[in-house]
């Protein structure tokens, strides 16, 4: 064979660093690498640089990179690069930051050959978000995808002259097996004969449920649980008009949405010291009124400012835990792991109350406004603790839970928790006091309630359609029902790329099978190949990153220094494979 084929689908941040590790490998084969992406080639759709700059990343400038560093987990070469932040301060030509010898070849501004003419006006455009960025900052979502799209043009420039490149801004809609190759159809018409391909495709939505069948026949104004970038708020009706819009969700959804229909909408949030969050909402009229419920009836909790990045949690008890489960083959979590986690906040905190941050709102009964009351209170105390940060022993015990849950999730993987419901109960408690929105988004939602802009509906919401308009009841409101005109599902389903209406995945569904009954395909952990249903590896197939979340842990982070991140050894496996793959065709 003299050419090979290599498509990767998806060319957001996984894609690229596969592009990445194949050029530090070295192929030395003559290869057509296809880049197959709806959404913008080295952005995706969750980092597209033309989006609005009012979404925020939700991890900081300084903890996230593309790039490996020295010691770090991959077979390939490691070629080092900067942080976002450390990116960020060499274009404001800070004078201290790192001199990367890549610079000599790739400056951060992009002005140079190996870069498109359009980067360095892109780059330009932030100049404002650029100067008052610090590590702890959370970048706009346009700037990362920026980021990003310095990392893809670098990666294509450094691959060697024998890789011919191919973008594809389509879909793939079907993968088949035709005379040992796999033919990829694509939404334009197009065919790839592919040898290797990597599926980087990112969340997965699922069918629709009972449910949602039920919401899509009432025909009533709904917005369906999806990234917000790709939910039409538009129709919101403004708060002037009477209607209602009632909001089923809480977590960074949810705060997306609060930002899209304020500060999108021409509203403003003043400094105010008077004012208990220290913001007052200023509105524009075309705002929102927004009713929200949610499974645990409570926001999720504000970041900590540390002024700084966070600090390593003190976890002496896990840690010699995790040192002595590391290689089990069953793990008990309650039994075996737990304990240690609850010994370690204690410590922080000796009042440490674990079991109401399961549930918030235990015990209380009332009405929406009596709710609405409490959680303000509550979530004005959130934000004090959160601008104490570690001088607050709460949020000192909260950082053990949340440090814990990578480590947690990479003890269990590969189906080894014999109690896998307390795992997840724990996890999704977990995200909710660790993964939380920056403080000021928490004090922006302070500042709507205190402008009578949000109501809260209570826990475990029932929704039902009657007749022209929505229903909500919930225990913690005495079941009181509230209407709504609107309804939006400000979350997102846990990924099922098995369960699915994507046509690109049905058609692969002979060729995977699902790892202990999860919505993840099983993929061989060496190697990322997809294992068909008789447990054999697929010979051209890998699907790495948020499909695989069943099995492999920490598939939705980001890559952050100095932790030799999983992500990136995901992406070197793969690129691993693919050199492999590249091997058995010429010897073929």
């Amino acid at each position: 064979m003299d050419v090979v084929n290599v498509t990767i689908v998806g060319m957001g941040p996984r894609g690229i660093s596969v592009i990445e590790r194949l050029g530090a490998a070295g192929v030395t084969s003559k290869v057509v690498l296809h880049c197959v992406d709806s959404a913008q080639l080295g952005a995706g759709a969750v980092w597209k640089t033309d989006q609005t700059r009012t979404l925020c990343m939700n991890t900081l400038a300084g903890a996230v990179t593309l790039f490996t560093e020295p010691g770090a987990s991959v077979s390939g070469p490691v070629q080092p690069g900067p942080t976002m932040y450390e990116w960020i301060q060499e274009l404001r030509e800070d004078g201290d930051s790192p001199a990367y010898p890549l610079y000599d070849s790739y400056p951060a501004h992009a002005q140079a050959v190996a870069f498109s003419s359009d980067l360095p006006d892109l780059l330009a455009s932030f100049e404002d978000e650029l100067a008052i960025t610090r590590p702890e900052s959370n970048p706009s979502r346009a700037l990362y995808g920026a980021y990003l799209q310095w990392c893809f043009e670098i990666a294509l420039d450094r691959l060697p002259s024998n890789v011919e490149v191919i973008k594809h801004r389509t879909r793939a809609v079907s993968l088949t097996e035709v005379q040992g190759r796999d033919r990829v159809e694509l939404a334009d018409g197009s065919v790839i004969l592919s040898d290797a391909t990597v599926l980087a495709l990112g969340w997965v939505t699922p069918s629709a449920t009972a449910e949602e069948t039920v919401f899509a026949a009432a025909s009533l104004p709904w917005v369906k649980p999806a990234n917000p970038l790709e939910q039409d708020l538009s129709a919101l009706p403004p708060a002037s008009s009477g209607k209602k819009v009632l909001v089923r969700g809480m977590g960074m959804g949810f705060f997306d949405v609060l930002a899209l229909s304020s500060i999108d909408r021409g509203g403003q949030f003043i400094a105010d010291s008077t004012a208990r969050g220290g913001l007052r909402y200023l509105p524009s009229g075309l705002e929102p009124a927004l009713l929200v419920t949610s499974g645990r009836g409570y926001p999720f909790l504000p970041k900590s400012e540390y002024a700084g990045l966070p600090p390593v949690a003190s976890t002496p008890a896990f840690d010699a835990v995790f040192e002595q489960l590391e290689g089990a083959d069953t793990i008990c979590f309650l039994e075996e792991v737990y304990p240690s986690i609850l010994h370690d906040a204690l410590a922080q905190d000796p009042e440490f109350d674990i079991d109401y941050w399961f549930n918030p709102l235990a015990g209380f009964t009332g009405n929406p406004d009596q709710l609405t009351a409490f959680i303000a209170d509550s979530l004005a105390n959130d934000i004090r603790q959160a601008e104490q940060a570690a001088s607050s022993p709460l949020k000192n015990a909260l950082w053990v839970i949340s440090s814990v849950r990578k480590r947690v999730s990479m003890l269990g993987a590969g189906g080894r928790y014999s109690d896998q419901a307390e795992v997840s109960r724990f996890m999704k408690m977990g995200q909710m006091v660790g993964s939380g929105p920056p403080a000021f988004r928490s004090r922006q939602l302070l500042a709507l309630v205190d402008a009578g802009l949000i109501t809260f509906l209570g826990a475990r919401p029932q929704i039902t359609v009657q007749s022209d308009h929505w229903v909500v009841t919930s225990p913690t409101t005495e079941q009181i029902p509230v209407s709504g005109d609107v309804l939006v599902d400000a979350w997102m389903h846990t990924p099922n790329a098995l369960r699915t209406d994507d046509p690109l995945l049905a058609s692969l569904s002979p060729r995977m099978r699902a790892f202990a009954g999860t919505g993840s395909p099983e993929t061989d952990p060496a190697t990322r190949l997809l294992v068909n249903p008789a447990g054999e590896l697929d010979p051209r197939v890998l699907l790495i990153g948020i499909p695989t979340g069943g099995q492999h842990p920490d598939t939705t982070i980001s890559p952050m220094p100095g932790t030799d991140p999983l992500f990136l050894q995901e992406t070197d496996k793969a690129a691993q494979s693919i050199l492999k793959i590249i091997g058995e065709q010429e010897q073929g």
